[in-house]
């Protein structure tokens, strides 16, 4: 069965496309949106079609992709994904995957050594894991002549999580896997994640706070040629928060600064030529979002 794929999308002499690591990807609803409630979700079945849900499974459907923006004069790739045999845990989605995800940027034309920036949006496990390669038994950096850009606060907070042993296994190993070792080489930037920064990237490009999901998380936004777009990160998890932006997901570590956040993008972006691209959105991913009576119609571009 043949599914639906995103279109590159274009903002002036900018290009975003996605590579796809894990696309159509079920979970149980609970596991990804704690406060879901099935019977309600059917209740949103007229907008919410068949892209992100498998109604007869009672499964969520989602992606997990990075998205590669290109500027006259860089490259920058916006999140990294799982990474493959990766010891997560068993109970982890993410444990010892096999995908065809440098398969898939080399598909665009795009070799590791091509990318200039790596952007994670966040430090949590299905954002870093192709940061870094193995190489032979040790990690090495997946894109070997890029400048690393996670957000300071969220890194201080990923070492007191380390420093305390708590916190889910699966992240904590990435980020010693995965961010960690390119702090220490000197590989990574620290920006700062209170305030929108332009500086670090071409312009055209900001990356913008976006809290709630993390501390310290972070979101891009593009405006050239007169049309705009916002890479949300973990801002969004699913469509129908849209309708329900008081779900959140389980993994949000301040759920009602994550509302807040979500809340104030719908505000933003709905009936205005916003493109928004989610980290978690699957098949045709990108699009601008429209009200629909009493609530909203995400319509995919």
């Amino acid at each position: 069965m043949s599914h639906p794929v995103m279109t590159p999308q274009q903002f002036g002499a900018i290009t975003v496309e996605k590579i796809v690591e894990l696309d159509f990807f079920p979970l149980d609803p609970n596991w990804l949106i704690t406060d879901l409630d099935w019977a309600e979700l059917e209740t949103e079945r007229h907008r919410l079609g068949d892209d992100g849900v498998d109604w007869a499974a009672k499964k969520l459907l989602i992606g997990v992709h990075s998205y590669v923006v290109r500027t006259p004069s860089c490259t920058v790739l916006v999140d990294t994904c799982c990474g493959d045999r990766r010891e997560r845990g068993a109970a982890s989605p993410f444990h010892q995957l096999e995908t065809p995800y440098l398969a898939n940027l080399v598909a665009l034309g795009l070799r590791p050594e091509d990318v200039d920036f790596v952007f994670c949006t966040h430090l949590h496990v299905d954002h870093v894991g192709w940061n870094v390669r193995d190489d032979n038994g040790r990690f090495v950096p997946t894109f070997p002549n890029a400048r690393y850009l996670f957000g300071a606060e969220d890194f201080a907070n990923r070492l007191k999580i380390e420093a305390s042993g708590n916190g889910p296994p699966a992240s904590r190993l990435a980020f010693k896997e995965c961010v960690l070792p390119l702090v220490e080489s000197g590989r990574a930037t620290l920006f700062d994640t209170a305030l929108p920064t332009e500086a670090v990237l071409d312009g055209g490009l900001t990356l913008l706070p976006l809290p709630g999901h993390c501390i310290g998380h972070s979101g891009l936004s593009i405006a050239a040629g007169g049309r705009h777009a916002l890479l949300t990160g973990d801002a969004l998890h699913h469509p129908v928060q849209f309708g329900r932006p008081h779900w959140h997901c389980s993994a949000d570590a301040d759920p009602a600064e994550s509302t807040r956040t979500r809340r104030d993008i719908i505000a933003r972006t709905a009936d205005t030529d916003t493109v928004l691209l989610t980290a978690h959105f699957p098949g045709r991913t990108a699009g601008r979002l429209e009200s629909d009576g009493d609530g909203f119609r995400f319509c995919y571009t």
